[in-house]
């Protein structure tokens, strides 16, 4: 700033004058140039503020005068190429020309132009569409109606954090059953479970005579949807001495249905009851005989009372399976209910209904339906429930109910989510309200560095990290593990793994022996891995369900999570717009600057340059394996030869 210029000794200025007061007058008058240009500022602000509110009063009148359903509609005018000038008329109105045209009179087309006008009544325009105004009645837009289970309800708040309901409150669940729940430290049951539990053993009291309605559990991943069936199934059928396959638990991947198997076990401790799981781990002759047995007595004998499956492995028993009885089965189970019916493979739905009852379900309540043995209770859950109605009507649900958990963000939120429109489905997409969600915006070149510069910040552990392909996957642990190299452990999962080596990589992850697990959407559904810290979306979700599923295997259970997930500059809009149908408008960024990854730049060339050299590496292997895979034995040449010519000579002419 020039008032504070000191003036040093200089030999080449001596004897000049020191022009302080020039200087301290430059100052002023900039000063005083500020001055007006804020009062001009603020002018030209007050102006604008004076626009706004003409323009408001403007809407206002505007809106009041459409309320007041004028009939007055613009008409163009008659007999020439031009319309009436809209500047002339006044607003809601419009007018035509009443006098005659003379012809060939100039001023009778001044006249005519300049125009005597008169009200037009819309009777006299009904049915024409008007051209050349802008101001004609807009058809409404079309809402949808949904059916009014969906849209009616019992609304759950899923608040972890305050758990009520005490298990040993709970009177309606066996004393058996509570002492299991407390020896594996359940002390308070989620929200949902306390719903649901005893809904289902309440509507079971009576179902020799009355059919159980249907349900739909729509809640968060972590909010406890799995034992919220698997406690009344155990507790309903401990009454029966008889084997019969009683309860179906169909399930969209292999790594969930061992975990749902996993939760029966522990809970079927000290019971008479039996669960089976067929997801094409075991040979087909090994699950056969799991499921039933042959007696030269008594003929096929079933030999479990749940089976716990996949959609593909139960049609493989359904057409193959010799003896397999499903015409007692009291409970149809379908968890990640959307995902499930969406794998259309071998159309299991349609071979599991024909199964059950040949004759066709039972869509009307008679008589005859009632001397016929029950179809079984069907029980869907999903954190994303598909609204559908061609997919529910599949199911053919009989009076089903809707169970949705709702996040509340304030106090009273969930009773006023309560009152919906008829084309609004509550609680659709609902993540947990300890799930902090945030997101990262960064170039295709420098995602790798910005994902491992984040992680080394942070310094996560237990994370997982997504990607859409295997071959990214792969690329993605052999950089961060030459760029971490022995500092913290990273791993990949996918479909091409073996089941084996798929269950050890999954417990080495939750056991805390791995920090890293990078992995495809096959991990994203319903799979419950204790203390996730946090879950990185390295591609980023096409779908809001993708999403919604990926961010759930954190901040399970009432535990805090982050979830962060990788953008391009493109990207972030349409990210934004996708989240917005969840009603989430509060995902945060963290920057990362171009700076903070200077230093790491020798490291990430000399990651790529590994990278590349791995990926040729495997390639060639590829290669070789493809060549001799192709090379046939000479043996095996002369084998194909005799029985070519065989087949030839066989041949009739």
């Amino acid at each position: 700033m020039e008032l504070f210029v000191i003036n040093r000794h200089d030999e080449s200025q001596e004897g000049e004058p020191v022009q302080e007061n020039d200087n301290l007058n430059r100052v002023l008058k900039k000063i005083e140039r500020n001055k007006k240009l804020r009062n001009k500022q603020k002018e030209k602000e007050q102006k604008t503020k004076q626009a706004i509110e003409r323009t408001t009063l403007a809407r206002k009148i505007k809106r009041e005068a459409k309320e007041k359903k004028q009939n007055i509609v613009p008409v163009p005018e008659n007999n020439i190429d031009e319309f009436v000038d809209n500047d002339t008329t006044e607003p809601n109105a419009t007018y035509r020309l009443q006098d005659p045209v003379p012809d060939s009179t100039e001023d009778s087309v001044e006249k005519l132009k300049k125009g005597k006008k008169r009200k037009i009544d819309q009777e006299d325009v009904k049915g024409f569409t008007i051209l050349g105004v802008d101001n004609f009645q807009q058809t409404s837009k079309v809402k949808r109606v949904l059916p009014r289970w969906l849209t009616n309800a019992t609304v759950i708040s899923v608040n972890l954090q305050k758990l009520e309901s005490k298990v040993s409150s709970f009177k309606i669940i066996d004393k058996h059953l509570r002492s299991l729940l407390k020896s594996n430290g359940v002390v308070n049951l989620f929200p949902v479970q306390a719903e649901v539990i005893p809904w289902l053993l309440e509507s079971n009291k009576h179902s020799d005579i009355m059919f159980p309605r249907d349900i739909c559990v729509s809640a968060p991943t972590g909010s406890g949807k799995t034992l919220a069936f698997v406690l009344p199934i155990v507790q309903l059928l401990k009454k029966y001495s008889v084997k019969k396959i009683r309860a179906l638990v169909i399930l969209p991947t292999q790594d969930l249905a061992r975990q749902v198997y996993g939760t029966f076990k522990m809970y079927i401790a000290g019971t008479n009851i039996d669960v089976c799981l067929i997801t094409g781990q075991n040979s087909f002759e090994v699950e056969q005989k799991q499921i039933l047995v042959k007696n030269e007595a008594f003929g096929y004998v079933t030999k479990i009372d749940v089976l716990i499956c996949t959609a593909g492995r139960l049609v493989d028993h359904l057409k193959s399976t010799e003896g397999l009885d499903l015409s007692y089965l009291e409970f149809l189970v379908i968890d990640e209910a959307d995902r499930v019916l969406e794998n259309v493979q071998n159309d299991w739905l349609y071979h599991l209904e024909r199964h059950i009852s040949p004759e066709g379900p039972l869509r009307i309540l008679n008589q005859f339906a009632l001397q016929k043995r029950r179809p079984p209770q069907k029980l869907l859950f999903s954190a994303t429930l598909s609204q559908d109605p061609e997919k529910l009507q599949q199911l053919s649900l009989f009076q089903p109910k809707l169970f949705t958990s709702i996040v509340e963000t304030e106090e009273g939120s969930a009773e006023k989510l309560k009152e919906t429109k008829s084309d609004t489905f509550v609680g659709k997409y609902t993540t947990p309200n300890e799930l902090t969600e945030k997101y990262i915006e960064t170039s295709m070149d420098l995602k790798p560095l910005v994902l491992f510069k984040f992680i080394k910040q942070e310094n996560l552990k237990r994370t997982l990290i997504f990607t859409h392909s295997v071959e990214s996957t792969h690329r993605l642990t052999i950089l961060l593990k030459a760029m971490f190299k022995d500092e913290i452990s990273v791993q990949e999962i996918s479909s091409h793994l073996q089941p084996k080596n798929r269950i050890e990589l999954i417990d080495q992850f939750s056991k805390g022996s791995i920090d890293l697990l990078i992995s495809t959407d096959s991990l994203a559904r319903g799979i419950d891995f204790p203390g996730v810290q946090c879950v990185i979306s390295y591609s980023a979700p096409k779908y809001l369900k993708t999403y919604i599923h990926r961010a759930g295997r954190t901040a399970r259970a009432g535990e805090q999570g982050l979830t962060v997930t990788f953008l391009h500059s493109s990207q972030v809009s349409k990210f934004k717009s996708l989240l917005k149908q969840a009603d989430k408008t509060n995902v945060q960024e963290i920057k990362i600057s171009e700076e903070d990854l200077e230093p790491l730049g020798e490291q990430y060339k000399e990651s790529l340059v590994n990278l590349r050299k791995a990926v040729d590496q495997e390639e060639k292997s590829d290669l070789k394996k493809t060549k001799s895979a192709k090379r046939v034995k000479p043996g095996f040449k002369r084998k194909f030869k005799k029985v070519q010519n065989k087949k030839n000579v066989d041949k009739p002419d």
